[in-house]
This record gives C-alpha cells, sequence and structure tokens, in this order.
C-alpha cells in the first residue's frame, strides 16, 4: 500500500537571545507522510528546515523539487538527496537529513534515511532506520511537490 505525502506549511520561530546571538525565523513546507509530520521525526530535533524553506534563494525551491523527482542530479555523494537542512543558511556543511529516492514501476520510493554533511565520508542511520520506507505513487507525488513550486521570497 502506498504512502500519502502532504506538504504542511510551518514556520521556525526567530528569536534573539540575550547574549545578542539570534536565530531565524523561517517559514517553510513540511513533508508530511500518512499524517505525520518527517520535521517532528527528523528536522527538529537538529533546528533543520525542509529544502522547501521561503527564504533561501529564489531557485532554490525548484531545485530542490528538481532533486526529489529525479530530473535534477543528487546533492550529496551516493546519489542521496536533502530533505531537511541547516535552518540558518541551508548548507549542506552544517548537516542535512537526507535520504534515498528511487522510481520504479510507477512509484517514488524514499528509504535509507540518514544524517550527513559535504565535508565528511558517511552516513549516519542507526538513529534513523525507524524511518521509512515510503512507496509514493508517482502521479500524486509530482502533483504534490510541485505544489511548492509558486513558493517565492518576499523580496523576489
Amino acid at each position: 500500500m502506498n504512502s500519502q505525502l502532504e506538504l504542511r506549511a510551518l514556520v521556525r520561530a526567530g528569536a534573539q537571545y540575550p547574549n545578542g546571538t539570534f536565530k531565524s525565523e523561517r517559514h517553510f513546507l513540511d513533508f508530511v507522510v500518512d499524517g505525520q509530520s518527517l520535521w517532528e521525526v527528523l528536522g527538529s530535533r537538529h533546528d533543520m528546515v525542509s529544502v522547501l524553506c521561503v527564504e533561501y534563494a529564489k531557485d532554490e525551491i525548484t531545485k530542490a523539487v528538481g532533486r526529489l523527482l529525479l530530473e535534477e542530479k543528487a546533492d550529496l555523494p551516493n546519489d542521496r538527496r536533502s530533505l531537511f537542512v541547516c535552518s540558518e543558511c541551508g548548507d549542506l556543511g552544517c548537516g542535512a537529513i537526507t535520504a534515498v529516492v528511487e522510481r520504479r514501476d510507477g512509484n517514488f520510493r524514499w528509504s535509507t534515511f540518514g544524517y550527513e554533511n559535504n565535508y565528511l565520508p558517511g552516513v549516519s542511520l542507526d538513529a534513523y532506520n525507524v524511518v521509512g520506507p515510503f512507496t509514493f505513487d508517482a502521479v500524486r507525488y509530482e502533483s504534490t511537490l510541485r505544489q511548492a513550486i509558486p513558493l517565492k521570497r518576499a523580496d523576489g
């Protein structure tokens, strides 16, 4: 039985701390699979946001959707694709929650979730082996992800 993918708008609250440091408010779309927020399961413990974050570069949402549809090259080695990235800058060097995305038999499949960055070898899989795999009907999956592309930054 296929899983259902939805996109849900979330806000990572910003804050300014007494020592002068701050964290930025971020608006992003969460991946919700069968009613369960993947941000709650995967991204929140690392203070990450999904790759569908409005405040990042104008074309980054389009590229992220393309990567998840396998129309763009993977952004990490071993054909792994980022789902959640640094909430401040989106840089893979700060760490990312990634998965293997495959297409076969009219379905997309997300599996082998892990934590990695773009400067150390390997992927930390142990803490994520209870998540997935998820199989999505290709037509619904593509339609759901393409809904994110019209999102734009307020200044662009």
